[in-house]
C-alpha cells in the first residue's frame, strides 16, 4: 500500500472506534497474511456490533476498504445488510460483485424478497443481473426455480439485458410469497 493510500483510508476510518480503525487497517495488510486474517476474525466476531460501521465503509471510494468491509459482512452474514449486499452486486470491482452475492447467499432466504422486489422496481445491469441470477438460482429450490424460470431466463439474457425482468420479478413474488409480499 503506498503512503497516500495509507492516509486516505486513515481518513476514511476516522470515525470509527480506535480499536475497529486499528483492526480495519490489519485486516488490509497485504504483506502480512496471517495478521490480515486474524484482524478480519477479530471483527467478525463482533458479529451485530460491527455490522453498522462496516455498511459506512460499504460506500468508500477506496476499493480496498470497501472490499474488506464487504468480506467481513459477508461472513457475518446479517439481514441487516441484504440492501447494501443488493447495491454491491451492481459493483465495479469482480471481487466485490461476487463478495456481495455470495454474501446474500449466505444470509440466507431471507434476501430474496428483497432482491426480487429489487429487479421489480427496475434494478438492471448487466453485473446486476448476472449477480442476482447466481443469488436465485443458488437459494431457490428445483420446484422454485421452475415456477421463476422467466425471470432467471431474463436475468440471464446479456443481450437485452433483463428487459422484462422486472414483470418477471413481480410474478415472481406473486408466486413465491403471495399476497403477503404486496409492499
Amino acid at each position: 500500500m503506498k503512503n497516500s493510500d495509507t492516509s486516505e483510508i486513515t481518513t476514511a476510518l476516522k470515525d470509527l472506534p480506535e480499536n475497529v480503525s486499528d483492526l480495519v487497517k490489519g485486516s488490509l495488510d497485504a504483506n502480512n497474511f496471517s495478521k490480515k486474517i486474524d484482524n478480519r476474525n477479530a471483527l467478525v466476531k463482533m458479529g451485530p456490533y460491527i455490522i453498522p460501521k462496516m455498511h459506512k465503509l460499504l460506500v468508500s471510494d477506496i476499493d480496498a476498504l470497501r472490499e474488506e468491509a464487504a468480506r467481513v459482512v459477508e461472513l457475518i452474514a446479517d439481514k441487516r445488510s441484504i440492501p447494501f449486499l443488493i447495491d454491491l452486486l451492481d459493483d465495479r470491482i469482480f471481487e466485490i460483485r461476487w463478495i456481495a452475492a455470495e454474501g446474500l447467499v449466505r444470509t440466507g432466504r431471507k434476501c430474496i424478497l428483497p432482491l426480487l422486489k429489487s429487479v421489480r422496481d427496475g434494478r438492471s445491469s448487466f453485473f446486476f443481473n448476472k449477480g442476482a441470477h447466481h443469488v436465485l438460482i443458488t437459494l431457490l429450490d428445483a420446484r422454485e426455480r421452475k415456477k421463476v424460470m422467466p425471470l432467471l431466463l431474463s436475468l440471464e439474457d446479456t443481450l437485452e439485458l433483463g428487459e422484462t425482468a422486472p414483470v418477471e420479478a413481480d410474478n415472481a413474488i406473486n408466486l413465491l410469497f403471495g399476497s403477503k409480499s404486496n409492499v
